[in-house]
């Protein structure tokens, strides 16, 4: 035996106060309230089942060093259970659906700083891919992929692809805000709804507080989504800068006209939510059971499940963001 997996061994036998050569549920759930974690009864089944690859509801010595084997830091309490959380519980999906962990175990500065920094390379990345694709969306007739991207190259060279991009970045952060604050909140009132000793609102809650989140987020941040897209959009010889073009918006069209939009955004949000929600558990299940033979899927595997549902969800509500953006 190495060291590694004395290390597990170890903590292994502090999990097991009965010393009977295996961990029970209960003895996992003591150990993890010890170590200052709270548990619900359906994320501790989760955790058992993803290590227990026989499946008789224990978790035996030679399942707990596979499990971890592999794990690069100190084999703590805290750090297993986070190394679970985080690594094999991939939570893929939009904005309608906030992991878990994040909240509970990252401070919300990090958590916000991080995802800003993220938002902001990944949407500078896909900048030219969102002005082809609003481009399109406003053309009332037939065009092709290649015109639209000569005529964005005409009109401004390499330069043209990133128009709006700024303010597709300023957003990143008071919308990533909002939704995490907001989703917090409405995870607290479902689990005081439920009653005391629920610590996990379970998928329904999740989809339920994420969705309304992502909702009151995009209502709060729509205004600059609206200028963004006029900016995209505009012709007519000078672009005007982000001040003219939304004195123009308030002056000529009214306050209202920031909002124009808004319900095709909202309606397209919540069934894009429900559908991806739907196809990614559906995924999961048939590849556990047909491919994995019972096994938990790993993270690539969760990935090209939120790929396929994700792909799928856009594709359905495609039509509500041709609405929203003419």
């Amino acid at each position: 035996m190495d060291d590694k997996e004395l290390e597990l061994y170890r903590i292994f036998q502090a999990i097991d106060v009965e010393h009977n050569g295996c961990i029970l549920p209960e003895e996992l759930w003591h150990a993890l309230v010890k170590a200052g974690i709270e548990i619900g009864d359906e994320e501790l089944a989760r955790f058992v089942e993803h290590v227990d690859k026989d499946n008789d509801g224990i978790i035996t010595f030679e399942e707990w060093r596979d499990f971890l084997l592999l794990y690069p830091h100190e084999a703590t309490i805290q750090n297993i259970y986070h190394h679970w959380e985080r690594v094999c519980l991939v939570d893929i999906g939009e904005q309608a659906a906030i992991p878990e962990g994040i909240s509970k175990h990252v401070s919300a500065s990090k958590y916000l700083i991080a995802g800003g920094i993220a938002g902001a390379a990944s949407r500078t990345a896909t900048a030219p891919l969102d002005r082809l694709k609003v481009n399109m969306q406003v053309q009332t007739n037939r065009t092709t992929v290649a015109h639209a991207v000569k005529s964005i190259w005409k009109e401004g060279g390499l330069v043209g692809f990133f128009r709006g991009n700024a303010l597709n970045v300023v957003k990143v952060a008071p919308e990533s805000a909002i939704r995490f604050y907001t989703y917090e909140m409405l995870k607290e009132y479902i689990m005081k709804s439920k009653g005391e000793g629920k610590s996990d609102i379970g998928t329904s809650g999740r989809l339920m507080a994420g969705g309304l989140a992502g909702a009151v987020a995009q209502t709060s941040i729509y205004p600059i989504d609206l200028v963004k897209t006029r900016l995209q959009t505009y012709e007519g010889g000078r672009i005007p800068t982000l001040g003219a073009l939304s004195r123009d918006i308030w002056i000529h069209e009214g306050p209202r006209a920031f909002y124009r939009g808004l319900v095709p955004s909202l309606l397209g949000m919540v069934h894009y939510a429900g559908i991806d929600l739907t196809v990614y558990e559906t995924l999961k299940g048939m590849s556990k059971t047909y491919i994995l033979k019972d096994s938990d899927p790993g993270p690539l595997v969760q990935l090209g499940c939120g790929t396929v549902s994700g792909a799928l969800g856009a594709t359905c509500v495609y039509p509500l963001q041709v609405v929203r953006t003419r």
